[in-house]
């Protein structure tokens, strides 16, 4: 019911009702313990020009539009609302129940030693050039408008544009779509153990959460310096044939690489040896010769990260 104002000008979106402004949409999204269509009334009572929610909801005097899931919506009117700024990056997604924020700061420093203008999202910080924005949770993604918004925000760094992005990538973020709509053009996994399982309940709903970044990588959009679709996989690990199975299913066709101690690993470690809190081992490419790494940080699944 209701329409959309004439001038087709949205002021602000947001699932917080309190933070509805004049010309707001509000996206009612149910949670745990609360439900936001609860406060469709507040939202209209402070101006929302448009309200998106999943439920029936007669009689509301603005343009109401109903959709399957109040989350994904979020994601996408989220990515619109800031001008698609995934389309315009590099964006590479961490997941994994352990190492994903040591590994994400590895490949935020990789890539920023290399000379590339690298931002990142983590459960930990955002950074945005100079910007170090504590994200608050610690424990999870930030929510879509969150990770949209600090996107852009790397586009607008001056003056020199971010042009690639590290996005810590939780099971909770993705199954919430939080992290739907980020255009992803790597995924990484760093393992997949028996934790979390309060929130997903089952082994396989957790590996469908995490195998939700690499269907990801099907649906990003075309960008104009090309597409990589690239799924990079812990060979070592027991999630990887469900994973590899999966991705080989995927269209337009995702690629696959694989690192760890497996033999048949696309990139493997050899001759792995601890001394006095540091480590060191062979990086072993089928195709490409082999590289000794060094580094101070203890144990062999740092050798995976």
């Amino acid at each position: 019911e209701g329409e959309i104002p004439d001038d087709g000008l949205v002021s602000s979106l947001t699932m917080d009702s309190r933070q509805v402004i004049e010309g707001s949409v509000f996206v009612a999204v149910p949670g745990e313990k609360t439900d936001g269509h609860q406060y469709i009334p507040q939202a209209l009572e402070r101006g929302a020009a448009a309200i998106v929610g999943m439920k029936n909801y007669p009689h509301v005097p603005v343009c109401y539009v109903r959709v399957k899931n109040s989350r994904q919506a979020l994601a996408y009117l989220a990515s619109a609302y800031y001008q698609h700024p995934a389309r315009k990056l590099r964006v590479v997604g961490v997941t994994g129940t352990d190492g994903k924020t040591t590994t994400a700061n590895l490949i935020y420093q990789i890539l920023t030693s290399a000379g590339l203008n690298t931002g990142m999202i983590s459960t930990v910080n955002a950074v945005l050039g100079k910007d170090v924005i504590d994200t608050g949770f610690h424990v999870t993604t930030p929510e879509a408008l969150e990770v949209q918004k600090y996107l852009y925000h790397m586009l607008e760094n001056k003056p020199d544009p971010i042009t690639h992005a590290v996005i810590e990538s939780t099971s909770h973020g993705l199954a919430q779509h939080r992290l739907t709509a980020c255009e992803f053009d790597i995924g990484v996994l760093t393992n997949i153990t028996h934790e979390h399982l309060d929130y997903h309940k089952t082994m396989d709903k957790y590996r469908a959460a995490k195998f939700m970044l690499f269907s990801q990588l099907a649906e990003t959009s075309q960008k104009d310096n090309g597409n990589i679709r690239l799924a990079v996989l812990n060979r070592d690990d027991d999630s990887y044939q469900y994973l590899s199975d999966g991705i080989a299913m995927l269209e337009p066709r995702v690629f696959e690489y694989a690192y760890g101690l497996h033999k048949n690993s696309n990139l493997r470690a050899e001759k792995i040896e601890y001394n006095q809190g540091k480590i060191s081992f062979w990086a072993v490419h089928n195709n490409a010769g082999r590289f000794q790494i060094i580094g101070h940080l203890p144990g062999l699944y740092n050798v995976h990260n």
